[in-house]
């Protein structure tokens, strides 16, 4: 994997506090929301929420079914995710190995909040345009929760 690549999505989020984003990452009842670009449906979410717990994103789209699982390697209440990420799907192309997701939160200028993002482990660029668009698709949706 010495040659995977990363990517870096930031977003800001005006008139909510680093609390309320970080329970959007963790409440199954909020994940749906906001996890998934359109035109796929996140259908059902199953998380632990604490360091070594697990989760489980069921997502549909045109294209089929598509899995995530993975587990809470750091987890910093209202700062601070790492979670693997071992996708299942046609989309991109499945792999055997996890990718990581690494998503700090801090309180931005005046009342909002500041998101970095880094998904590591890429192996290409079209898993890089895969993961990155998405991303910031998801962040929009995010934004416009009322949370």
């Amino acid at each position: 994997m010495t040659d995977a690549i990363t990517a870096t999505v930031e977003h800001s989020f005006p008139g909510k506090t680093p609390d309320q984003i970080f329970r959007a990452w963790i409440d199954p009842d909020l994940l749906p929301q906001w996890l998934a670009p359109d035109p796929y449906d996140l259908v059902h979410a199953e998380i632990e929420a604490v360091r070594s717990g697990h989760y489980r994103h069921d997502i549909v789209g045109p294209d089929g079914k598509h899995v995530v699982i993975g587990e809470f390697l750091r987890f910093e209440p209202g700062r601070r995710l790492r979670k693997s990420w071992n996708y299942r799907g046609p989309n991109p192309a499945p792999r055997p190995e996890p990718t990581f997701v690494d998503v700090i939160i801090e309180q931005g200028e005046g009342n909002s909040s500041r998101l970095i993002l880094t998904h590591h482990g890429l192996r290409d660029q079209v898993e890089w345009n895969h993961y990155d668009s998405g991303w910031r698709v998801c962040f929009e949706r995010l934004e416009t929760l009322d949370l």
